[in-house]
């Protein structure tokens, strides 16, 4: 028997390839990158230790708030950047701190530094390597607010000093102002609004009416007059209470953050990012074409809405939102609803079906019916987005073992309900939403698509979006384009070993 196990053993080491040159970049830039974390990390620890010797405490412990913020289990954590960015005061004149700040400064601008030069190095690497640039560079940030490259990148620019992004520029250069509950609003409604007092509908050749908050929201509930809010990327228009509207928006825009630097290397060369990498004299982003979304106060409304847009009773759904057809201007309707009490999480919908729409209008043309299988990959990814879990320092955690839906998958994986890895991989989209088993693939796409993120420390991350990106052009063929083994660089039955060992070791007990 054992002779047995060792035959097999070594028949599964010879199957895996070497890596690739641009697995062993990739290996290359994270021990980099971690060397950088590493000796940041000791020099805080060693001055926080030398000023608590000193009696500093406060200063120790301002130091070692600096220190990385663990996140939840196999989660990944995303700071949502400001619109605008303040001018920074330099350090305060000497005192007795000035010593440790300009030893704290000096730290910090050291690790920045470096991981910019990091960054550049991942977005020329071959294939570029952008997600893994765009988190390089908010942590440059997160050391150098003012590092200039670091903000064009990012798509900042100058502004009274500080810096914003283009489109916040716009509002202030146009007169508005930004509300704590209300987002962008005209200068001269903020009277208005600490009186609780909203404008009514307009009406032509007439001037604003104001009236109070809930009396103009009840008129906004028609949806002849609903409520229009431009974001930055995002138009919506919503017959709920305008401030929830308010806060939709905002939730939409953190995502859209999240999403492009998540999934940046699946975007490719249409990721904004990257085309500022190729062209240093490229500042902030262009007319941006917005992504169209409706928000309901209720599921009634939502089922009307499509009914009328669409001809199709969806009427057990929690969000909709199909792709645009080629040569129909390359954008499509998101529809969604106040479903407060519901089966998922409202945010959890939100993030899902924005994905889709984020994906299917930035990537360019898609031909994913065109695959031979492959149909998981969008759910998949679509699913691990409801993993985003917003923390009470208004950072974002996406891949961590949350939600109803990654439970169930769990609890199916245990009874094993899941379909075989080989089989799954195989299926089209009438496979895949078969009735009897469409509930347990939508939760083994989860599960396998958040494995495939977030696993050893996301070692499989690059890999599978490399998948992604060619599942999404139509490339995956019996004959020819690389499986998911392929580049992985194991056969399926170990992938499959691999994923269930990840839940297993995360939920026993």
């Amino acid at each position: 028997m054992a002779s047995t196990a060792l035959i097999v053993g070594l028949t599964l080491c010879l199957q895996v390839p070497p890596p690739t040159s641009a697995e062993a970049a990739a290996g290359e830039l994270e021990r980099a990158a971690r060397a950088i974390s590493t000796r940041e990390a000791d020099a805080l620890r060693a001055l926080a230790a030398k000023l608590e010797t000193k009696g500093e405490n406060k200063a120790a412990e301002r130091v070692r708030g600096l220190l990385p913020k663990p996140t939840r289990g196999t989660a990944t954590r995303f700071a949502p950047l400001l619109d605008v960015v303040e001018p920074r005061s330099g350090l305060a004149s000497p005192s007795v701190e000035a010593g440790w700040e300009a030893e704290l400064h000096a730290i910090r601008s050291a690790a920045g530094e470096d991981l910019f030069e990091l960054a550049k190095k991942a977005a020329e690497a071959v294939p570029p390597q952008m997600a893994r640039a765009d988190r390089l560079l908010r942590e440059t940030l997160a050391r150098l607010p003012d590092h200039a490259e670091t903000r064009r990148l990012l798509g900042y620019v100058r502004h009274e000093g500080g810096w914003a992004r283009p489109f916040a520029v716009r509002q202030l250069n146009d007169g508005y102002v930004s509300h704590p509950t209300y987002g962008w609003v005209p200068v001269d409604w903020i009277t208005h609004l600490e009186l609780g007092e909203l404008p009514a509908p307009a009406v032509r050749g007439r001037s604003t009416t104001w009236l109070p908050a809930a009396e103009a929201d009840r008129l906004r509930s028609d949806w002849s007059n609903p409520w229009r809010i431009s974001t930055e990327h995002f138009q919506i228009q919503s017959d709920a209470p305008l401030a929830e509207a308010i806060q939709f928006g905002r939730r939409l825009e953190d995502f859209y953050g999240l999403f492009f630097s998540q999934c940046a290397d699946l975007i490719g060369e249409n990721l904004p990012l990257a085309r500022r990498f190729r062209n240093t004299s490229l500042t902030g982003d262009g007319a941006y074409r917005p992504h169209q979304v409706l928000y309901f106060a209720d599921n009634a409304d939502y089922v009307h809405r499509i009914r009328i847009d669409t001809g199709a009773d969806l009427s057990g759904t929690l969000g909709y939102y199909d792709p645009p057809k080629p040569g129909k201007g390359g954008r499509s309707t998101a529809y969604f609803f106040r479903d407060a009490d519901g089966r998922l999480p409202v945010e959890a919908t939100l993030y899902h079906e924005v994905s889709h729409q984020l994906l299917f209008e930035s990537a360019g043309p898609n031909a994913f019916t065109k695959n031979v299988g492959a149909y998981w990959v969008f759910e998949g990814l679509g699913t691990y987005f409801e993993t985003v879990v917003r923390e009470s320092d208004d950072s974002l955690e996406v891949g961590g073992l949350v939600g109803p839906r990654l439970e169930a998958a769990i609890g199916a994986l245990r009874a094993g309900q899941m379909t075989p890895l080989g089989e799954f991989l195989q299926l089209d989209q009438s496979g895949f939403n078969r009735p009897d088993r469409i509930h347990v693939h939508y939760q083994q796409a989860m599960a396998l698509a958040l494995f495939l993120m977030q696993a050893d420390e996301g070692a499989y991350r690059e890999p599978f979006l490399d998948y992604a990106r060619d599942a999404y052009r139509g490339r995956i063929k019996r004959s020819s384009g690389r499986s998911l083994e392929d580049r992985l660089g194991v056969p399926v039955g170990e992938i499959e070993r691999r994923f269930k060992a990840f839940y297993t070791r995360r939920t026993a007990g």
